[in-house]
Formats: structure tokens, C-alpha cells, sequence
């Protein structure tokens, strides 16, 4: 019986924790396929060397949050 304290005991092993990275790493995945295709549409005029450095920055910025 929890006291109300947090309890790591009280949590499935292993489960939890990875769960929430796996989550997090798939939506840094959708975010990143989403500026892709957003910086296709709107600049079209950009080559793809720029576009690839864009997001890959973009990716640098989200990893640091």
C-alpha cells in the first residue's frame, strides 16, 4: 500500500521509462518528416542541400530540449 510518496516499486519494471523515450524519439521523427515536407511546399525553390541543413538543425534544436 502506497503512502502517497512516489515509489519506484510501484512501477512496471523497465516498462515505463522506455516507453516515454520511444514516444518521445517517434515524435521527434514525425516533427522532423513534417518540416521536410512543409519546407517542400513552401520553398520549393530551394535546393535540397539547404533544406537537409535545415532540418537537421531543426533536429539539433529539439534533441537539446
Amino acid at each position: 500500500m502506497s503512502d502517497g510518496n512516489f515509489n519506484r516499486a510501484l512501477l512496471p519494471h523497465g516498462g515505463y521509462a522506455s516507453g516515454v523515450r520511444a514516444g518521445q524519439a517517434a515524435e521527434r521523427k514525425r516533427a522532423a518528416e513534417a518540416l521536410e515536407q512543409l519546407l517542400q511546399e513552401l520553398m520549393p525553390d530551394q535546393d535540397d542541400e539547404s533544406r537537409q541543413a535545415a532540418i537537421l538543425r531543426f533536429k539539433q534544436i529539439i534533441s537539446n530540449s
